[in-house]
């Protein structure tokens, strides 16, 4: 059995009222006075209800007789579009190595799209930078060269999501936190001490 949208089951309640407003049809189905004014100029749109008292507040409204508005139910099994994110993450995963230029062409997201995504990736070391722009050598040999990055964490399918400090990981359903840097110096005594 379908679920029944929300327009669906106010028009089923207001065709057995002989007159309703829309704080009355937000009671009924338990929503906000917000969703049920939607649905009122949803309804209004398909020309299934009218207005009986404008002048007055709160606006009194009725259902149109004989009319029976075409209001198709969710569709379960269609297809959701793709978020950027999720675009982004299946290119990355499929290239395994790449640019931004690979990204864009991959996943056709935005240049700041992917470049916000990468940083998030690269702070909690999903991603790194394999190959960094020669900033040192001449014009003739930086052309061309771009900024190469490596997927280090493939978890699954789905995106990770960046919150400040932590990454949500909808693959391993938990967070990560974001890692300790340790200097130079710090790695230098930790190989000493080993």
């Amino acid at each position: 059995m379908t679920k029944q949208t929300l327009s669906q089951r106010a028009w089923e309640w207001i065709k057995t009222k002989p007159d309703f407003g829309s704080a009355e049809l937000a009671q009924h189905m338990d929503v906000s006075l917000k969703s049920a004014q939607m649905v009122i100029g949803h309804l209004q749109e398909l020309k299934a209800i009218e207005t009986i008292s404008a002048g007055v507040k709160p606006v009194v409204y009725r259902a149109k007789e004989g009319v029976k508005p075409h209001l198709p139910g969710k569709n379960q099994t269609a297809l959701r579009p793709k978020s950027q994110r999720q675009r982004i993450w299946q290119a990355m995963r499929f290239l395994g190595e790449f640019t931004i230029t690979d990204l864009e062409a991959t996943a056709e997201s935005s240049r700041s799209s992917i470049e916000r995504f990468i940083s998030d990736l690269v702070r909690f070391e999903y991603v790194v930078i394999k190959r960094g722009l020669q900033r040192k050598a001449p014009m003739s040999e930086r052309t061309g060269n771009q900024v190469r990055y490596r997927l280090l964490q493939n978890t699954g399918h789905k995106y990770p999501i960046a919150r400040g400090q932590e990454l949500y990981d909808q693959n391993l359903k938990s967070t990560v936190l974001k890692p300790v840097r340790i200097s130079k110096k710090q790695k230098e005594l930790n190989h000493a001490m080993a």
